[in-house]
């Protein structure tokens, strides 16, 4: 999921030095965790290990994915989305959820049943606001929200 005017806000705080870039990546981790903390208390309990499945991973140093599913739950984007008729599917997240289309062999219809996505969607308000903060502490400038 991309966030519009991410980099540009990363890139000045980056001007400020090494602490500066610590700052950033202390926020990006703790963004990333609650996004998993988020999604695992909001996945439904009654599938097997889907709470479980939930992970944050560290890609690069500011760069975290929040995952669910894998070899514990390879269903979870069939609970995220829904299958069959009710598939319900937030348009900047079409690309991705195309991979899992079905071939309509069968018709099974499950409601969609979103936790990562609402997770994700709170904590991309909760990173611009951590991110603006860290912007003005090493800005002379006050960050417009």
């Amino acid at each position: 999921m991309e966030i519009k005017g991410l980099n540009s806000v990363i890139s000045k705080i980056r001007k400020a030095g090494e602490e500066a870039e610590r700052d950033i990546e202390a926020v990006t981790e703790l963004v990333a965790r609650n996004i998993e903390k988020n999604a695992k208390v909001s996945a439904p309990k009654n599938l097997g290990k889907l709470a479980q499945s939930i992970q944050a991973v560290k890609t690069e140093s500011t760069k975290w994915n929040i995952e669910a599913g894998g070899v514990l739950a390879p269903y979870a984007p069939f609970v995220e989305f829904g299958t069959g008729g009710t598939v319900e599917v937030p348009e900047e997240l079409t690309e991705m959820a195309l991979k899992f289309k079905g071939n309509g062999i069968r018709q099974i219809n499950l409601k969609p049943r979103p936790y990562l996505y609402p997770s994700l969607l709170k904590g991309r308000s909760e990173y611009l606001d951590k991110l603006k903060k860290v912007l003005e502490k090493y800005g002379k400038t006050k960050v417009k929200k």
